[in-house]
């Protein structure tokens, strides 16, 4: 985007004649975050439900209900954010966040905010809220250890207006489709129930991967994975593979050492199951993922079953460098919000011309 491009947009953003509502022009303060941006600053995304017997170390959004879990257990760890450490648009319930605060779309039932501002929309029972906290429904069994307020705050609003400032499903699926159609400039290669990725990192440090149906099968059929970075870092592995039990072992200790770096993207796939440690961010929206032992790295996913923990692997790399960034949502609102103030001026300096025509 051009200096006069975004000149434009960052003075359209503060129009204070435009006609929005309050909630609108709240949520307009906080813009809809890109698909690199969505990588960066969560631990996991899940478009619909999930169902956690386990833990996550960073930052969560689920846009249907929650059932188990406990939350952001590294806060201070965890990248900056206009979203609290949880957000669930739908019903809580059975969990415990340990930091940053929570949104709760629906109702909060036997949970527990230990940290951090709560702002829960719907109703609140059996829980503890050791932080602020503003409940707009009913309350039953709730302890307000650290007070209760009639407002939500500022931090609860901001919390509550990013909540939904991100249409999670589209900018996450773009991205997957986008990053797709990159050119692949790597190998694997498979033997000795072995998968070796050789990494070619091109003048961006940037190495893709691309694994047809029948590629896939073999990589995901092995019991060890070993990456050859050659100084790659930013490492995408496109899978079009539709469902995938990976029990893998990464060699040498690069579940951990490269899950900042590298990104799974299963754009057709509706069901993985990851059996031993994993390293790197799973981006799989049309999927359901049971994770059966821990995910260095974040996960992206339409459902979940997380039987094991989600440890902090913010993604680094250079998403840019593979698929170009669509314009966000609200940046397209607000240019159809010039467009109506740049005709309602010229319809102005044509007053005169036109003496019959009344404006407000």
């Amino acid at each position: 985007m051009s200096r006069l491009s975004r000149s434009v947009l960052a003075g359209v953003a503060v129009l204070p004649f435009l006609s929005l509502g309050v909630s609108a022009a709240a949520q307009a303060a906080v813009a809809p975050l890109t698909g690199a941006e969505a990588l960066q600053q969560f631990n996991l995304v899940v478009l619909g439900n999930a169902t956690s017997n386990s833990h996550v170390d960073g930052r969560a959004w689920i846009g249907g209900s929650v059932t188990g879990g406990d939350y952001v257990q590294h806060s201070g760890s965890t990248p900056a954010s206009n979203y609290a450490g949880l957000t669930v648009m739908g019903t809580a319930s059975g969990l415990h966040v340990n930091g940053l605060g929570s949104y709760i779309g629906g109702s909060f039932v036997g949970s527990t905010v230990n940290s951090g501002s709560s702002y829960i929309a719907g109703s609140a029972s059996g829980s503890n809220l050791n932080g602020p906290a503003y409940v707009a429904g009913g309350t039953s069994g709730v302890n307000f250890n650290g007070g209760r307020s009639s407002l939500p705050s500022t931090l609860m609003q901001t919390n509550a207006d990013a909540a939904g400032s991100t249409n999670f499903s589209n900018t996450l699926t773009s991205l997957s489709n986008s990053l797709k159609t990159a050119t692949a400039n790597s190998t694997v290669s498979v033997a000795n129930n072995k998968a070796t990725f050789n990494a070619v990192a091109n003048n961006q440090g940037v190495a893709v991967f691309n694994l047809d149906n029948t590629t896939s099968a073999s990589v995901f059929s092995v019991g060890e994975f070993s990456f050859a970075a050659n100084g790659a870092s930013t490492i995408i592995i496109n899978s079009s593979v539709s469902s995938a039990v990976i029990g893998a072992n990464f060699l040498g200790g690069q579940a951990q050492s490269l899950g900042k770096s590298i990104v799974w993207n299963f754009y057709n796939a509706t069901s993985l199951i990851i059996n031993n440690q994993f390293g790197g961010s799973i981006l799989a929206t049309h999927a359901s993922l049971t994770n059966n032992q821990n995910i260095e790295g974040g996960v992206f996913v339409n459902s979940l079953t997380q039987n094991a923990e989600l440890h902090l692997q913010s993604f680094t790399g250079n998403l840019a460098a593979v698929a170009p960034v669509p314009e966000p949502e609200q940046y397209l609102m607000m240019l159809g919000g010039l467009a109506i103030v740049i005709g309602v001026a010229a319809l102005r300096r044509r007053r005169v011309a036109l003496p019959g025509l009344r404006l407000a």
